[in-house]
């Protein structure tokens, strides 16, 4: 009877550590940030690179995702939890919201897009990007990226 609890007690804790290890959030693979997973607001597990771009006297890299479901205010809830010690700046450019958490060197963003609508609409998330700029920029760039006016000092 024991011999048939030792495998028994040794799946049991693998099953464990495999659903604690499925518990852990994933990150982004540029930022090292947290990415919603099984959540309201739901993402593409690859990103799509976008080409380096240049903030002001700064570069900047950027990771691209798919928004797959989600509405802002549930991202902005989530990303407000998940990133403490980030600043949040909102905009709206282009018939779009447009809300960016960044931490105060300037060097990490993540930007949250919603769907076309009125400027205050609670809209579905159409994309979310992570960057890391490189050096960092001030808040005034930062602000002006979400209205997509270069502000730099």
């Amino acid at each position: 009877m024991k011999i048939a609890i030792v495998p028994l007690l040794l799946c049991g804790g693998i099953l464990a550590a495999q659903s604690m290890r499925a518990a852990e959030p994933v990150m982004d693979p540029l930022t090292s940030l947290p990415k919603p997973i099984d959540t309201t607001v739901k993402l593409g597990t690859q990103p799509m690179k976008i080409d380096d771009t240049p903030v002001c006297k700064s570069m900047m890299q950027m990771d691209f995702y798919t928004a797959q479901g989600g509405k802002v205010d549930a991202a902005l809830a989530w990303y407000s939890d998940q990133l403490k010690g980030f600043k949040h700046t909102h905009g709206y450019g282009s018939g779009r919201s447009q809300d960016t958490f960044y931490n105060a060197t300037g060097t990490l963003m993540v930007s949250i897009t919603g769907n076309e609508a009125k400027e205050g609409e609670n809209t579905a998330v159409y994309s979310i990007i992570y960057a890391t700029i490189k050096p960092g920029v001030s808040e005034k760039a930062i602000a002006g990226l979400n209205v997509q006016k270069a502000v730099c000092p």
